[in-house]
C-alpha cells in the first residue's frame, strides 16, 4: 500500500475513494449504530478493507478499458491521418500568362490570312490564301527542330497540304550552326526575312521575283539538303557567312520544283554569301549571294547562276528593303540568256498605322530555256502562261494592326507588261495570328 500511496495519481485517487467511502459509510453507521463494534480498531479495518475492494474495482476498469483500445508496438504502426488535399488554385484568365506550347517541347504558331481582290480583266473574288502551322522544338542546349505545314489555296479552286520546311538544327557557337532538311534558301534577303506568313509581311504580297518556285515563282525559294552559317570575328562589322548545298531544282511543265526524294542528276546546287549587320546601324543589313545549279528541262540541260545584292534597313519604324538580282542560264551548245529584277520597298511606322509603296521590275529574254515552261503565277492577276517578257509598275497600300495579332492591309497595283494590257487592281486582307 505504501507503493500506492507515493504515486500521485494513485494519492489523489485515494483521498476520492476515502471520501467516497466515508460519505457512503457514515450515515450507514449513524442508522445501525448498535450493529457497529464500539472499538475504534475494528471501526479502522472495516474502512480499509472497503477502500481496498474499491480500489480493485478502478483496476478492473482500467484493464477492460485498455483491452478495448487497440495499443501500439514495434511491429504495428498507428494508422497515419491522412491529410486533405489542397483545393487547386483558379487558372489564371489572364493572355500574358498563358504558354504558347501544345506539348512540353513543342511550341506552335498559327497564321492565316483571307482577302477579297477586283482587278481588271478578271472576275472579281474573295481569297482563301493559306493556314501557315509554324512549329518550333528545343532538343537541348544546342539542337532544335522547325516545321512549317501550309494548307493553301490552288489556282483550280481546290485545298492542298504543303510542307513547306522541315529542318533539324545544330549550333555548335555563334560561329558554325549547321542545318539539314527541307529549307528556305538564303537567295537574296527577303526569303530568310519573311517565310510564307502574310501577317509577318508589310504589303499583302511578295514582290514579284521573290514569289514561291511551288507556286509559279521563277527563283528557287526551297531546296533539300545542308545550310551552313555563322558569325566571322569583325567585331561592329558583325559579318556572317552563308553556305547550301542541295539537290537543287527541277524546271518544266508540271514539274514539282523542289526535288524532295530523288535529284534528276548528279549535280548539286551550291550556295553562298557573306552579309555584315553593323553594330552602328541597327536593323541593317548589307549584302549578297551566288548560286550555281544544272536544271534539268526538256531538253539539254542549262546551267543556271543567281547573283543578288541587297541593301536593307528595318528599326521597327523604318523599313527600306532593296535588291537586285540577275539570273544567267547557259546552255551546253548554246547563248546565254540574262534575266534581271529589282524592287524597292518604303514604308514607315504611325503608332498601328502603316503606309508603304514599293516599285517592282523583272525582265526576261523571250526565248529563255528555262522560263519559257513556267506555269501561271499567283501574283499576276490575270492567266499570263509564261514569265518571259517583261513585268513592272508601283504598289502603294496600307496596314493597320487593329490588335497585337492581326492586321488589316489595303494596296493598290498597277503592272504594266509588254505585249499585254496595263492591269490596275486593288486587294484587301486581314492576316492574323494565333
Amino acid at each position: 500500500m505504501k507503493a500506492l500511496f507515493l504515486k500521485p495519481v494513485s494519492a489523489v485517487l485515494f483521498i476520492v475513494l476515502l471520501g467516497l467511502a466515508a460519505a457512503a459509510t457514515i450515515p450507514a453507521a449513524a442508522q445501525q449504530t448498535a450493529a457497529l463494534p464500539a472499538n475504534q480498531d475494528e471501526i479502522n479495518k472495516l474502512l480499509l478493507k472497503r477502500l481496498q475492494e474499491l480500489e480493485d474495482e478502478v483496476k478492473e476498469l482500467r484493464a477492460e478499458r485498455a483491452a478495448a483500445t487497440p495499443r501500439t508496438t514495434a511491429a504495428t504502426e498507428p494508422t497515419p491521418v491522412p491529410t486533405p488535399t489542397p483545393a487547386p488554385a483558379p487558372a489564371s484568365v489572364s493572355i500574358a500568362a498563358e504558354v504558347n506550347e501544345v506539348a512540353p517541347r513543342l511550341k506552335m504558331e498559327v497564321f492565316g490570312d483571307v482577302a477579297a481582290q477586283k482587278y481588271t480583266h478578271v472576275p472579281d473574288t474573295f481569297l482563301f490564301g493559306s493556314l501557315d502551322l509554324f512549329m518550333t522544338s528545343r532538343l537541348s542546349n544546342k539542337v532544335s527542330a522547325l516545321g512549317e505545314a501550309l494548307f493553301i489555296a490552288e489556282s483550280d479552286n481546290s485545298v492542298s497540304v504543303d510542307v513547306e520546311r522541315l529542318i533539324l538544327k545544330y549550333q555548335f557557337n555563334e560561329h558554325f550552326v549547321a542545318s539539314m532538311g527541307r529549307y528556305h534558301t538564303w537567295v537574296g534577303y527577303y526569303n530568310t526575312a519573311y517565310n510564307k506568313a502574310e501577317f509577318l509581311e508589310t504589303p499583302i504580297d511578295r514582290p514579284f521575283v521573290y514569289a514561291f518556285d511551288d507556286q509559279g515563282g521563277v527563283l528557287p525559294m526551297q531546296d533539300v539538303g545542308v545550310n551552313l552559317t555563322g558569325k566571322i570575328p569583325s567585331g561592329r562589322l558583325r559579318l556572317n557567312y552563308l553556305v547550301e548545298v542541295g539537290n537543287g531544282r527541277a524546271w518544266g511543265l508540271n514539274a514539282e520544283p523542289s526535288q524532295n526524294n530523288q535529284d534528276a542528276n548528279n549535280s548539286k546546287s551550291i550556295n553562298g554569301g557573306l552579309f555584315i549587320r553593323p553594330a552602328d546601324l541597327i536593323g541593317s543589313q548589307f549584302g549578297f549571294s551566288l548560286r550555281h545549279d544544272n536544271l534539268t528541262v526538256p531538253g539539254s540541260a542549262v546551267g543556271e547562276t543567281i547573283a543578288t545584292a541587297h541593301a536593307v534597313l528595318n528599326n521597327g519604324v523604318w523599313e527600306i528593303l532593296n535588291e537586285g538580282v540577275l539570273v544567267r542560264h547557259v546552255e551546253a551548245t548554246g547563248p546565254v540568256f540574262s534575266t534581271s529584277a529589282f524592287y524597292t520597298q518604303l514604308s514607315r511606322s504611325f503608332k498601328d498605322f502603316r503606309p508603304y509603296f514599293r516599285y517592282q521590275y523583272f525582265n526576261a529574254p523571250s526565248n529563255d530555256p528555262v522560263y519559257a515552261y513556267a506555269g501561271p503565277n499567283e501574283f499576276v492577276p490575270y492567266n499570263v502562261t509564261t514569265f518571259v517578257g517583261r513585268l513592272n509598275g508601283p504598289s502603294i497600300g496600307l496596314r493597320y494592326n487593329f490588335t497585337e495579332n492581326s492586321a488589316f492591309k489595303v494596296q493598290y497595283d498597277r503592272y504594266a507588261l509588254r505585249g499585254l494590257p496595263t492591269q490596275n487592281g486593288v486587294t484587301s486582307q486581314v492576316a492574323f495570328s494565333f
